[in-house]
């Protein structure tokens, strides 16, 4: 019975059950020996050159393992570098996207989609412990505009941003590289991104899609996340607010906010805020997911009624009812 030795083992471990045979050589794994493991069923192939063991499913990790350590010239890259991020919103398409160089015949796997180019530097490959190799945050965002529509793209953007896996400065530097007259999408991309609200990024895509539909509604004057410091409670942050007119809005998707304990906080911010002078708004997922466009309406409706609270309390001198202090 054929056996696979400790060193094959070790790297198994370590690129998600599989093996490329230049390992299977350095370990001194004969190609008889390779063909005795296959054919004992230890060992299937999963491209030319790369194989898995069988006690494990061949998933889309394994596949992009199999794919980088049998082949140096390739780089996971589109909707599948998407995933190894875990960026919002990234298709869920079930191939394993690449790219290639120009004229090069990858393999011919059905699940393997390659994208040939030049236009891949250094910089923009990351090189993980398992063997992969995928794309940087900023080329896989930029290269995603391939596939995705523009308010996909901005989630995208927004998820980047939020998780510190980027900035914009360098998605935006990235897609001046490829943005050539062949390359129309990265010209779509510097669109999107020139088009983004400025500050700090969306913590949600609800936040970002109630942004935009607020300014879209000539709401101006909109920031996000803005952190204030409340008597009686401390630091706080909302998600989206209106400084000048001390009007805030909560964007409430996270499961604590039902809890009893989530709703008790949630009321006594709200008071603390009150007591500063701020207004508070708050809207939750079934509101924006059956409701969205006549949620936007109640929110415009209350931001104008604001505005003129406070133009009448101007007037009378009584504004701002009480400044809350800036958070240090």
């Amino acid at each position: 019975m054929p056996s696979i030795d400790q060193q094959s083992l070790a790297w198994l471990r370590t690129h998600h059950a599989t093996i490329s045979t230049g390992a299977l050589q350095d370990s001194g794994v004969s190609l008889d020996q390779r063909k005795r493991l296959v054919e004992a069923g230890m060992l299937r192939r999963v491209v030319d050159g790369a194989y898995a063991f069988t006690g494990r499913d061949l998933d889309e990790l394994a596949r992009c393992a199999a794919v980088c350590t049998s082949r140096p010239q390739l780089v996971v890259a589109g909707p599948t570098a998407g995933r190894l991020w875990q960026i919002r919103r990234s298709p869920r398409d079930g191939l394993i996207h690449v790219l290639a160089p120009p004229h090069s015949h990858p393999c011919r796997e059905f699940w393997l989609r390659p994208y040939r180019t030049a236009l891949i530097f250094d910089d923009e490959v990351v090189r993980r412990a398992d063997g992969i190799r995928v794309t940087s945050p900023p080329r896989t965002v930029v290269d995603l505009t391939r596939y995705v529509g523009a308010d996909e793209l901005a989630s995208m953007i927004e998820d980047v941003l939020n998780r510190r896996l980027c900035t914009a400065a360098t998605m935006q530097r990235t897609a001046l590289r490829v943005a050539t007259p062949g390359r129309p999408w990265a010209k779509r991309f510097l669109g999107v991104l020139d088009r983004r609200h400025p500050g700090p990024a969306a913590e949600s895509d609800a936040e970002r899609r109630v942004l935009e539909a607020l300014v879209a509604r000539g709401v101006r004057a909109l920031e996000r996340q803005v952190r204030v410091v409340l008597p009686g409670y401390g630091p706080a942050r909302f998600d989206l607010a209106i400084p000048a007119l001390q009007w805030a809005l909560e964007i409430d998707l996270h499961p604590e906010h039902c809890s009893g304990i989530g709703v008790a906080n949630d009321n006594v911010r709200d008071d603390c805020a009150d007591v500063a002078g701020w207004m508070t708004r708050r809207v939750g997922e079934i509101e924006l997911e059956r409701h969205f466009d006549a949620t936007i309406d109640r929110l415009v409706a209350s931001i104008e009624r604001r505005r003129v609270d406070a133009d009448a309390l101007r007037a009378a001198g009584r504004w701002p009812p009480q400044r809350s202090q800036p958070s240090p």
